[in-house]
Order: structure tokens, then sequence, then C-alpha cells
């Protein structure tokens, strides 16, 4: 998970010369800081309905469960899985490329040598994973920090390959997941039945009882250990989603949308049209109005595009509230809220975690395990209500997020970045970045 630093280095590549995008590069856009924010909100809601429950001895389902014939857990269910559930974590790997790319830049203008800074990056990124090695094992067992750091060290080695090759890759890949994933849910639902993945398996077969901490740090480590086995399945699916967001970086997609607004408007309405499209029908599959199966599997494939989609459309939106931070403007209030959780995204993300196994845990207070999807939704905005509130304090106070602090120092050392690279040995040769 990117932290959201470092936004204020330049978005052009070496190729590209705008006026618009050169301003740019002098200045912090809002739309990767609010999108984060706004996504942090759904990763806690997702993850308290597929996750946390288990951790309180409810059952594991893949979008939480309808109480009672109650109509609010369906509607509950029916708005995550268009707008939620499969749609988090695509947004944050685009973001997690783009925030890749901005770093790239910027080390590009500071004369960094493509081997010093892919150096530079891969520490950067090896350390967010082990980031996330820790949340996982103390923690929360569904941490996401470890993928999104080795896709950040996959993604490194592509850091100058042309745009255009970046982009048939990224195609190619997310066609062959969307076909492999139709395909293979349509055997297994001849083989199994419509039900194989929206059935709902007892938590304690799956992940062993947490009665203790001491198994709930057994569970983190032996599923980030299954996680990392899965991991190429994994990149595969998301890393198109990574090389999206280093393009938009190294071409100045977000820094100028109306050179782009054709290429947004477009993203932006084929998200959502994947988004709904399929996550209203799994929404559908999940409360049991449909008995197919397939949509479950397409919108964790096909739907994965809505995270791009999504941060087109706030870019669009966000245009005047970027030209008033130009401007040197406050933000609106709700708007400088989010943005201030955005900057210190890996800190609201570790909070959840904490707030959760306390709320959850049934050796803390254990609560809402036989809940619906709709008390669920609730009680996931309201830890994310606690994060936020950390991270306007934080804003306010003018201090940066401390996991984004001490990621920073390790990454950068105690000085940060320098101005200009200098070679240690000046005369020998380096290809440039």
């Amino acid at each position: 998970m990117h932290t959201g630093e470092d936004q204020t280095c330049a978005l052009p590549s070496a190729q590209t010369s705008s006026p618009s995008a050169a301003s740019a590069s002098q200045r912090r856009m809002v739309v990767p800081d609010i999108a984060r924010g706004v996504m942090l909100w759904g990763i806690a809601i997702a993850n308290v309905a597929t996750a946390w429950v288990v951790t309180g001895g409810g059952q594991m389902t893949t979008t939480g469960r309808v109480v009672n014939g109650s109509w609010w857990d369906a509607l509950a269910i029916m708005f995550t899985t268009s707008f939620v559930h499969s749609r988090g974590f695509p947004m944050f790997a685009t973001l997690l490329g783009f925030g890749l790319g901005i770093i790239a830049m910027s080390l590009y203008r500071r004369g960094y040598p493509l081997g010093a800074a892919r150096g530079l990056l891969a520490r950067r990124y090896g350390l967010l994973s082990v980031f996330g090695i820790l949340h996982a094992v103390f923690l929360f067992w569904g941490d996401i920090m470890v993928a999104y750091g080795l896709m950040g060290l996959v993604l490194i080695t592509l850091i100058a390959v042309r745009t255009k090759i970046l982009l048939w890759i990224a195609g190619s890949m997310f066609t062959l997941t969307c076909l492999m994933g139709v395909v293979g849910s349509l055997f297994m639902t001849s083989v199994l039945g419509s039900d194989w993945l929206s059935t709902s398996a007892d938590a304690e077969l799956l992940l062993g009882s947490s009665e203790t901490y001491g198994r709930v740090m057994l569970t983190g480590l032996l599923m980030m250990l299954m996680n990392l086995l899965g991991f190429p399945v994994q990149a595969f699916m998301l890393l198109p989603l990574v090389i999206i967001g280093f393009v938009a970086a190294r071409e100045g997609v977000l820094a100028d949308p109306a050179r782009y607004r054709k290429v947004l408007v477009w993203t932006a309405t084929f998200g959502a049209v994947v988004a709904v499209g399929t996550g209203v029908p799994a929404g559908l599959e999940a409360i049991g109005v449909l008995d197919t199966g397939i949509f479950a599997v397409l919108t964790m494939t096909l739907g994965t595009a809505a995270g791009p989609g999504f941060i087109a459309l706030l870019t669009l939106l966000l245009n005047g509230a970027q030209q008033k931070a130009d401007a040197g403007q406050k933000l609106s209030a709700p708007l400088w809220a989010l943005s201030a959780l955005g900057r210190r995204s890996m800190t609201g993300y570790v909070l959840q975690s904490v707030i959760f196994l306390i709320v959850f845990a049934p050796f803390a207070l254990g609560l809402f395990a036989p809940a619906g999807a709709g008390l669920l939704l609730l009680v996931g905005t309201g830890g994310w209500l606690l994060t936020l509130g950390f991270a306007c304090l934080l804003e306010a106070i003018g201090k940066k997020g401390p996991f984004e602090a001490v990621h920073r120092r390790l990454s950068y050392g105690k000085k940060g970045l320098v101005r200009q690279w200098v070679p240690q040995y000046p005369s020998a040769p380096s290809s440039s970045l």
C-alpha cells in the first residue's frame, strides 16, 4: 500500500513535456489522497464482512449474511457487491502503480541512474512487504500490504519499458484473467453446483480457533505463508491495474484532466458499467435470487476495472478542488478530512486492524459475531470514522502518520532523498533512468 508520500514529485515522463504536466510536478494532487481516504472506508466494511466476523466465531462469507430475511441486510449486500467488494483492492493497486510512477519520475529528475533508482525503489517496496508480514502475523491475517509490496518489486523491473508495451502487457493479462475466471467458474459450477463459491465455511475448520491472541498470530502466520505461495496468481490479476496506475503517473493523466478528458470519461464510464453490471448480479447471487455462481467470479475479475474507473471519476469530479488547492485555498472540510486520512493510509489501515481486533476477537469484546450485513456495514463505517478522526488530529497538529514516518525513514534514510544524485564513482559510466 503506497503511503501517499512524494506526490509533489513530477508526473510526466521524459517524453512528456506539456506545460501543464510540468507545472504539476511542483504541486500535490488531491485525487490520490482523497481516493485512499474513501477506499479505506470500503476496505473497512469489506473486511468486517469477509474476515473479522470469522475472528468473532461466525461463518466465512463473501459479502456478509442476511439474518431473518432482513431487507436491510439484502440491500447492504447489493450495495457492497457493486461498490465495495473487489473494488477497494484494485483501486489501491492502481494507486500503488501511480505512487511508484511518481517516485520514479522524481528520481529521474534528480539524476538517478536506472540501477540506483531500482535499488531505492526495491528497498521502499520491500519494506512495505515487511510491514505487511508483521501486520498479518500480529493483527490481521487478511493483510494486503505484502502483496502490494511484492507487486511493487515486480513493477520495478518494468519502469524502463515503453508505455505502449506496458499497456499491451496489462491488456493481455487482464483479458486472460477474465477468460480464465469465466471458464474456471463454468467448470466448477458444472461439477460442484452453482453455490460452490458463495457457500459459507465453518471458520473453525478454515482458520482454527481464535480464542486466544496466540492463535490469532498462528492463523496470521499460516495465512501469510499461504498468500505468499498464491502470490503469482494474485499478481497476475492485479499487476495490470498496477501498470495502469504507473502509466497514468508517467504520462500525467491525473495531473492534466483537461488534456486527458476523453480517456478519463471513457475509463470512468467503463468502470461504472462493470461495477454495476457485475456487482448487482453478484449481489443477487449472494442473497439467493440468482442461482448461477458466475457473477461472483466476474465481479472479482472483470469487475476489478472499477478500480481505475473510480479514480478517473474522482479526477473529473475533483478538478475544481484541485484548482482551489493549486491557488492556495483550503479544501472543504469533508475533502480535507479524507485527504488527511489518505496521506496516512498505512497508519489508517493498520489502525483499522487494532480497532476491529478489539471489537470482534473473543478474548476482547467479542461483539457482532452473528450480525447481518447491514449492521456490519455500520460497524465497519464506525471503525473507519475513528481512523478518520485520528488522521484529522495528526493533520491539525502537522504530524505524519507514525507508520508513514518510519517507512520513509527506513526507505530514504535520515536525510531523505538528495536533491541531485551524485555517483559514488564519477568516472564510471551509468545508464540514465
